[in-house]
């Protein structure tokens, strides 16, 4: 059940109030009764000097009037002459002058000549004066039948020693209760085996009461229990190493404690009152404080359902209460601003400032749900990551940034949505060339820490509602002409139906690969086209050649599905298995004897992986072959692509005995310059230019400037697509080195080629 905080206030304060006087009674408690037992302690060890002061006065007392009694003259002349009457009466005299009977002669062997007391009779060996005279002492306390006697010994010399004078005082009732009223104390002697009452000024059966205590009263045993009210201690005399007996002082604190039970009940009351005071200040704070709290609850569920305004109407008097106010009056303006920001983050690009998906795909529903026709331009950054590994993840943004600021000039609303795919729509359709000035415009150079970023971006337009109705429908058509503009020669592409059908094509095509790959089925094989020395006429080399038959998708061309592998990143699993395969095909076609060399196709990713060209080294080293004979050919744009590196990995494999051709030479970016750097020895004439060289000038033109050139460069040409007599004999003629076609042969399977090989006028 919960609480009011009025309640809540007055029960934490009553609770407070509670407790704190408890604890000052407890305080206050401690501190009486710590200061109780101290004077307890205090009085302890008064009264143990008062007792040790008062039996040393009397035994010096004693000592003093012996020393007096034994040299007087009566005295002497009695002991010299043996006169015991004369002894006793000196010793009469002098024990009511000492206040004791306990006076005794005793011989040097210790035997009692003479006594003033019961305690020690004629002819009695004493044990106390042996025990002194042993220990060299002249006093001390010893229990004789069953009494505690305090005896002093006195050397009678006449004038050597003849005798021994003892002289005691016996601890009775009527000393220990002199001693009593001087220490303020009840005394009890005992014995110190079996603590046996010898005597006591306390009743005999209360002092073993008290001797059976294990511990000290406290104030809770002599206020409610009213028991064990002694405080006792032991007295040790000072002149004496140890007693015979054991004497206990016992100092009843029943008035030190009914003193201290006073003032506890005077505290205990005022304590009463103070939380009865306190109680009734608390409940005024809690309404006082309460009821603007309850104000400000208000004020928050205002807020919580999207009400600003003031929280109090009147200021408060509680300062706490005021800031709070104050508080609550900020978290609205934080609440606002914060919400504002959140919209904004929630609905843009943090980066470019642009809006983002989110909020595309609800302003392109709305747009529609309103009737309204829009056009939307995917503008794609093509090859954005290599802009950011090249000048870096700042100019990246940077470029971004840019292209957003371009963009924002143009009516419309502009999205990013991920990379470098930023989306444009507006409401008047662009035609071809708005689209062509927006791209001019986007692919100028960015400026950015002193480097010239260029820019090359490809457009997909999709018209809506005619080509999407729905968000979904929009991104996923998108996503395929997207596609499509970046991989095609066209840098802006409309939609189209068939785009769908050749982007699901693409797919598949993809898939269909993967599984080929790993499958390790016999759907990808291998043909070889033959190559012909023009000077012997003899079969020189081959041409090696993928070909993909899939139980789906049917025969899939080379030149499709090797364009698709490297845009999936595929290209290395397919280099590896024609490596692998070509290289097998070439070591058995060595066992049969056969010279030939065989050429083989890399792409631009197969040339710049170094480790894909590390393992073409070692699988020919597996099969016994040597490079010699193995020809890679390359195409121009394959160079241009990166041509540092792909010279410093044709150098390395020059280095270990390959050799490169160029493959369809003069239909990319043919360079003289490439030429003279390039570590090649042989260019291809591509096919283009064969098919129709009997009968096309402008071919034959081109083919004789291209062999004119090999010349002066020293290399070896290969002619491809020669289907007829005519061209072959022009080849030969103008000096062409190699070449290859139908007119020749076709592609063929290992096993057609070697029964061609056995058959046809240009085998080895």
């Amino acid at each position: 059940m919960q609480k009011t905080l009025s309640q809540s206030l007055f029960q934490t304060l009553f609770i407070g109030v509670v407790i704190a006087s408890l604890l000052i009674i407890g305080a206050v408690w401690r501190s009486a009764n710590t200061l109780v037992v101290k004077n307890i302690e205090h009085d302890i060890q008064l009264a143990e000097k008062v007792f040790d002061k008062v039996v040393s006065d009397r035994q010096t007392v004693i000592k003093s009037v012996s020393k007096v009694l034994s040299r007087s003259f009566d005295f002497r002349r009695a002991v010299g002459t043996g006169s015991i009457p004369s002894i006793e009466a000196a010793f009469t005299s002098y024990a009511d002058r000492l206040n004791t009977d306990i006076i005794a002669l005793v011989s040097l062997d210790h035997q009692v000549v003479a006594s003033h007391t019961e305690l020690f009779k004629e002819g009695q060996n004493v044990q106390s004066s042996l025990a002194l005279v042993a220990k060299g002492k002249d006093s001390g306390l010893f229990v004789v039948d069953n009494k505690l006697v305090q005896l002093n010994l006195i050397r009678v010399e006449i004038p050597t020693l003849r005798y021994y004078m003892l002289i005691g005082i016996e601890f009775d009732s009527v000393l220990l209760q002199e001693l009593k009223e001087l220490v303020d104390a009840e005394i009890i002697i005992s014995q110190l085996d079996s603590n046996r009452i010898l005597k006591t000024t306390l009743k005999e059966h209360e002092a073993k009461r008290v001797l059976a205590s294990q511990r000290d009263p406290s104030w809770v045993d002599v206020t409610f229990k009213n028991q064990l009210t002694y405080v006792t201690r032991q007295v040790y005399l000072g002149s004496e190493e140890t007693l015979p007996v054991k004497i206990t002082l016992a100092v009843d604190t029943t008035s030190s404690f009914e003193a201290f039970t006073g003032v506890q009940l005077t505290i205990f009351a005022f304590s009463i009152l103070a939380i009865l005071i306190a109680l009734g200040l608390s409940l005024l704070l809690a309404r006082s404080v309460s009821q603007p709290v309850s104000t400000l609850v208000k004020a928050v569920n205002k807020v919580a359902s999207g009400k600003y305004g003031a929280t109090l109407k009147t200021p408060s008097k509680l300062k706490e209460i005021t800031e709070l106010a104050n508080a609550v009056d900020s978290m609205q303006a934080s609440i606002k601003s914060r919400e504002k920001h959140i919209r904004y983050q929630a609905e843009h690009d943090v980066l470019t400032g642009l809006f983002n998906r989110n909020y595309v795909e609800g302003y392109f529903e709305s747009e529609l749900g309103s009737g309204h026709s829009v056009q939307v331009v995917a503008i794609t950054v093509i090859g954005f990551r290599t802009i950011n590994d090249l000048y870096g993840y700042s100019n990246g943004d940077n470029t971004l940034k840019a292209l957003a600021e371009r963009l924002q000039r143009w009516p419309g609303t502009s999205a990013r949505l991920a990379g470098g795919e930023i989306l444009y729509i507006t409401h008047d359709a662009l035609n071809d060339d708005q689209l062509e000035t927006l791209k001019h415009i986007l692919e100028q150079p960015v400026e950015s820490n002193l480097i010239a970023i260029p820019v090359k971006v490809a457009m997909a337009v999709i018209d809506c509602p005619k080509d999407a109705s729905s968000s979904e429908e929009l991104f996923r058509k998108m996503n395929i002409v997207t596609d499509e503009a970046i991989h095609s020669d066209s840098w802006c592409v409309r939609y189209k139906a068939d785009l769908e059908d050749k982007y699901t094509r693409r797919l598949s095509i993809t898939t269909e690969l993967k599984r080929a790959l790993i499958s390790q089925q016999n759907e990808l094989s291998m043909v070889y086209q033959p190559k012909i020395d023009l000077q012997t006429m003899k079969v020189c080399s081959m041409e090696a050649l993928i070909r993909w038959n899939n139980s789906v998708l049917g025969f899939v061309p080379p030149d499709e599905f090797i364009t698709i592998a490297e845009q999936a990143g595929l290209i290395e699993q397919v280099t590896s298995w024609v490596m692998k395969q070509t290289i097998s095909d070439l070591a058995y076609f060595r066992e049969k004897g056969y010279g030939f060399t065989v050429a083989m196709n890399l792409s631009t990713q197969d040339i710049q992986n170094k480790v894909l060209l590390t393992k073409l080294v070692s699988l020919l080293t597996e099969e016994g072959l040597s490079p010699e004979a193995l020809e890679l050919e390359i195409t121009e744009s394959d160079l241009v692509a990166d041509a540092s590196l792909a010279i410093e990995n044709l150098n390395e494999l020059t280095a270990r005995g390959f050799h490169f051709a160029i493959d369809d030479f003069g239909t990319g970016y043919s360079s003289l310059a490439y030429l003279k750097n390039l570590p090649v020895k042989t260019i291809k004439i591509d096919k283009s230019f064969i098919l129709s060289l009997a009968s096309d000038e402008n071919d034959q033109q081109i083919v004789r400037t291209v062999l004119s050139l090999a010349n002066v460069f020293n290399l070896k040409v290969v002619a491809e697509g020669v289907e007829d007599a005519a061209s072959l004999d022009i080849l030969k003629e103008w000096g062409c080195d190699i070449v290859q076609g139908y007119y020749i042969s076709r592609p063929l399977s290992c096993a057609d080629l070697e029964s061609w090989l056995q058959n046809t006028p240009f085998g080895e």
